[in-house]
């Protein structure tokens, strides 16, 4: 093989430039640290080692002879009676029109967003929606209708929607149908969409039946809702929130997914939607998984599972602040939206550890034991750096008070902070996002070309010359 040709040297210099600019970089040769208590991983109901969970699979696996794979996509030969008959089941458990299986999360967000919104339509997504949701709008019919709003500020929501109404006036007139796109519990920042007022937003501003809300509960399901329904059902929604998506990689402990959503929606994407026309369907493995995964958690051992994690989050919210009140806020701090938890609708498992120094904590914790894993700019915005901390059911109120112990000692230990780390330090999220809108677009997105394929011009001239105001302060 050529050891130097155009194609290497550009992916040498993709990569160089990744480690000139500070971030983390790995070829997966190493396996992660596993030898402190789990802090870090998505299994918030620590199911994935359950024993309960494991005898009833166990049990269900010795009763079955089909167990591999289902021989091909849904299309072909894999459409059996127990890839329909779980469909059945999440339909009736979740209670929703209709349900629709998918290998991943990530699978289902395109197949979504690439083949349902049709040309003239247009989409209002939170800035921090998945990036399966963004790839996916990337190759939609209203891929130049796509307009992101600030992440979870209603005034950005309904400034947006106000250009969309403007730019695309067959929405209001009712011909055409507007997509908002949110996640329940947003993964990196561990806040929760404000989902009542989004919908009285749209109640007040789009005609009846043309609004058409995707809620994303890969990080809320099975532990929010009653027997774990999620964030939705929490909030009593489920008649408002036309599209959910639920994932069983993180709280359930397993792989797969399923859209819950109108039958018309779901025979639609059976039928035009390229990632699951031409994806072999689940084996039947992991149907039995699934399948007992529910059991367990929207049963007596979820209860205690999720009233477990609940308290524990708010234990762990109140040691962390006590940390960060005792060192610099440019080393160690919390985002505002966790400063006051009594302001959550229900308890955080995930803890954003805001810090000028990701990769020197994460290597601190490294070395003793934990998974940690920075999280540096561009990544996040500047100013906003951080790991992610991930509280567990199975975690002991021990286990907590050591790590917030380990932050502390790390924070004391790290020399005065420099001036311009204080600098970012003292930025509220509002600022920082407003100073930094442009580089956020470029940084978060990955790619140049995406004003001018993923955004129309009028909408990105508006958004930079609004936040060059702010910035100034002039904007009102």
């Amino acid at each position: 093989m050529q050891a130097s040709n155009p194609l290497t040297l550009a992916l040498q210099r993709a990569h160089a430039s990744r480690a000139k600019r500070g971030m983390p970089f790995t070829d997966l040769t190493t396996p992660i640290p596993s030898f402190a208590p789990d802090l870090f991983s998505n299994d918030y109901l620590s199911i994935a080692s359950n024993p309960a969970l494991r005898v009833d699979f166990l049990r269900k696996v010795n009763g079955t002879l089909n167990l591999f794979g289902s021989r091909g996509s849904r299309m072909v030969a894999g459409n059996t009676p127990e890839h329909i008959a779980l469909e059945n089941r999440m339909q009736r458990f979740f209670d929703a029109p209709a349900a629709l299986l998918f290998n991943s999360g990530y699978d289902a967000n395109i197949a979504f967003f690439c083949s349902v919104p049709q040309e003239g339509d247009a989409i209002l997504c939170d800035e921090l929606v998945h990036a399966s949701c963004r790839d996916g709008m990337a190759t939609s019919r209203a891929r130049r209708a796509v307009y992101p709003f600030s992440h979870n500020s209603v005034s950005a929501f309904e400034s947006a929607l106000s250009d969309i109404l403007d730019q695309h006036p067959q929405i209001a007139a009712g011909k055409s149908t507007l997509f908002v796109a949110v996640e329940s519990l947003y993964s990196m920042d561990g806040d929760f969409c404000p989902l009542e007022e989004i919908i009285s937003v749209l109640d007040e501003r789009v005609p009846a039946g043309c609004a058409h809300i995707v809620v994303d509960e890969a990080h809320s399901t099975g532990i929010y809702g009653p027997q774990g329904r999620g964030f939705v059902a929490e909030l009593g929604f489920q008649d408002r929130v036309q599209t959910v998506l639920h994932t069983f990689g993180k709280a359930r402990g397993l792989t797969g997914a399923v859209l819950l959503t109108s039958p018309i929606v779901r025979s639609y994407l059976i039928n035009y939607s390229r990632p699951f026309i031409f994806s072999t369907s689940l084996p039947h493995i992991n149907l039995i998984a699934i399948d007992s995964s529910f059991s367990a958690i929207e049963g007596p051992l979820g209860d205690q599972l999720r009233g477990r994690l609940h308290y524990l989050s708010t234990f762990f919210g109140d040691l962390l602040l006590n940390v960060v009140e005792q060192v610099p806020s440019s080393i160690l701090r919390l985002p505002e939206s966790h400063l006051q938890t009594s302001a959550l609708p229900v308890p955080t498992p995930i803890f954003p550890v805001i810090t000028s120094r990701p990769l020197a904590l994460a290597a601190f914790l490294q070395a003793k034991g934990y998974a940690a894993q920075p999280v540096p700019y561009p990544a996040v915005p500047r100013g906003q750096e951080r790991i992610r901390v991930v509280v567990h059911s199975d975690n002991t109120e021990a286990d907590l008070r050591e790590f917030a112990g380990l932050l502390l000692q790390w924070a004391r230990e790290q020399p005065p902070p420099k001036r311009e780390e204080d600098e970012y330090a003292r930025r509220t999220a509002k600022e920082a996002q407003s100073a930094h809108m442009h580089e956020l677009l470029v940084a978060r997105y990955g790619v140049r070309a995406y004003y001018s394929s993923f955004f129309s011009p009028r909408y990105i001239v508006k958004t930079i010359r609004r936040t060059f105001l702010g910035f100034l302060g002039k904007s009102k």
